[in-house]
């Protein structure tokens, strides 16, 4: 299996949270990815269910905390890929790379 861009993982997981493992391909990984996109989406429902009125500061400190998880997810997806890319079988051109490097 072709070995992931970290980078590309942590954006797609800050915009839309979850689609970063989808990226990944492995069955696992889309299966937990749908599953925290629903979940993130459950959330917001009942977080819109439930709001105080329009334009009070705690909007304002919603957003801070929304960006700040999000970064965090991000974080935790570019480390997630490594891992992931870490126990991907070496192919021939990586076994021959290290070959005629070391």
């Amino acid at each position: 299996m072709k070995k992931k861009n970290p980078a590309i993982t942590a954006v797609l997981n800050f915009f839309l949270p979850g689609l970063g493992f989808t990226y990944l391909g492995s069955p696992f990984f889309i299966v937990a990815g749908i599953a925290f996109f629903v979940l993130i989406v459950a959330a917001m429902i009942v977080g819109a269910a439930s709001q105080t009125k329009a334009g009070s500061s705690a909007d304002i400190a919603d957003a801070v905390v929304s960006i700040l998880i999000d970064l965090i997810w991000a974080a935790i997806s570019w480390e997630v890929t490594n891992l992931f890319n870490a126990a991907q079988p070496k192919g021939r051109s990586d076994v021959a790379s290290s070959i005629s490097n070391g």
